[in-house]
């Protein structure tokens, strides 16, 4: 209540006190959004997955997931083995994930090398050694409605980078392209090729096996 000796705020120091709470109040809940905005940021740069559970690429030749994750010893010999650095270690809060070899083809793909190096690198059998044509890193998948090829231009990058060749992929009657199973290993050459932004042909996981529980 107003007095002689606290007279009632004018209009325009009321005005001011408002808009100080006003801005303050935006302050406090910003630093909050960004309390929960950076964990995550820091997470995507780092290639963290948000889910344990996520399902990850892995090298050649690798074991079910809840059978790898607990046999790789994390030694990184099968990515200093990689000739083209495809290969690189999984940065988790998860411990049964952590540094552990994964595989990113939009960075970099998987060329399915003569030597198969990483899978001879492997020392503790979590990558097994198999016949290229029986690699199984993941599947291929064909986004139609960003494909130039949708809108009548002649790219064919995907097709024509594949070593696997016409038993992984090719054009189907209409001109499309089309992934064949069970000739695509998911190496994801034709993703780290395709020209579109988003690409229009990514690599999916295999379904994964559950991780064992702790």
């Amino acid at each position: 209540m107003a007095t002689a000796e606290n007279p009632a705020p004018s209009p325009r120091r009321r005005f001011f006190r408002a808009g100080l709470k006003a801005l303050f109040e935006g302050v406090e809940h910003a630093s909050a959004s960004l309390h929960d905005v950076l964990p995550r940021a820091k997470r995507a740069l780092a290639g963290v997955p948000t889910r344990a559970s996520e399902s990850l690429l892995r090298p050649p030749g690798a074991l079910a997931e809840a059978t790898f994750a607990t046999t790789c010893q994390r030694s990184g010999e099968c990515i200093a083995a990689c000739p083209v650095h495809a290969l690189r270690p999984l940065r988790s809060s998860d411990p049964l994930r952590d540094a552990t070899p994964y595989l990113v083809p939009s960075q970099r793909a998987c060329v399915v090398c003569e030597d198969l190096a990483c899978m001879k690198a492997c020392p503790s059998g979590a990558l097994t050694l198999v016949p290229k044509e029986a690699i199984r890193i993941g599947l291929a998948e064909v986004h139609h409605g960003d494909c130039r090829r949708s809108f009548g231009e002649p790219c064919r990058e995907c097709v024509d980078r594949c070593p696997l060749g016409s038993a992984a992929i090719g054009l189907d009657e209409r001109g499309r392209v089309e992934v064949r199973q069970p000739g695509c290993i998911g190496c994801g050459v034709c993703e780290y090729y395709c020209p579109t932004a988003p690409r229009a042909i990514t690599i999916q996981p295999w379904p994964a096996a559950p991780l064992p529980t702790r």
